[in-house]
């Protein structure tokens, strides 16, 4: 016989890192990730090599979009919760998306990924943490937390 949960936390999870946090305007493009490493549900990713190919977002490079958390992708060992290299992979080039802040941020600041911890941040610190353009956060949280990022829908206010 199956078994099921029978226990809850106060507050379950917002969402996951990398998880699309609404539907309300979403657009996602299919790209190979041409990475030895892969990438990470929830990092950014720049045009690659190949046509129609990613790697994972630096600064000075032409920013794609996010990878989108799939749970159906095959697990790889060396580097989990990822799209393994020659894998096509789901990243969002508008839309709203979960993801975990790096530092204390609030609802309209503008969005930079910290490419050493693989967190969103809203503190520029010259190539580190390259900026997502046209992107910022809609809601405020903490460091570690999950916190909701706009891409490309709304202006600043």
């Amino acid at each position: 016989m199956a078994t099921y949960q029978t226990t809850y936390t106060n507050a379950p999870p917002k969402g996951l890192h990398g998880q699309i946090a609404s539907e309300e305007k979403c657009n996602k493009i299919s790209r190979t990730v041409e990475h030895l490493g892969g990438v990470r549900f929830g990092q950014p990713v720049q045009r690659g090599a190949a046509d129609h190919g990613v790697v994972p977002f630096a600064a000075g490079g032409e920013f794609i979009g996010i990878a989108v958390l799939n749970p159906a992708v095959p697990a790889d060992v060396l580097v989990p919760d990822s799209y393994p290299r020659y894998f096509t992979g789901a990243f969002m080039t508008m839309g709203t998306m979960y993801v975990t802040a790096g530092a204390t941020v609030a609802a309209g600041d503008p969005v930079y990924y910290v490419t050493a911890t693989g967190r969103y941040t809203n503190t520029d610190n010259t190539g580190a943490n390259p900026a997502i353009p046209d992107a910022f956060f809609e809601a405020s949280g903490t460091n570690g937390a999950i916190v909701q990022i706009s891409l490309g829908l709304r202006h600043q206010a």
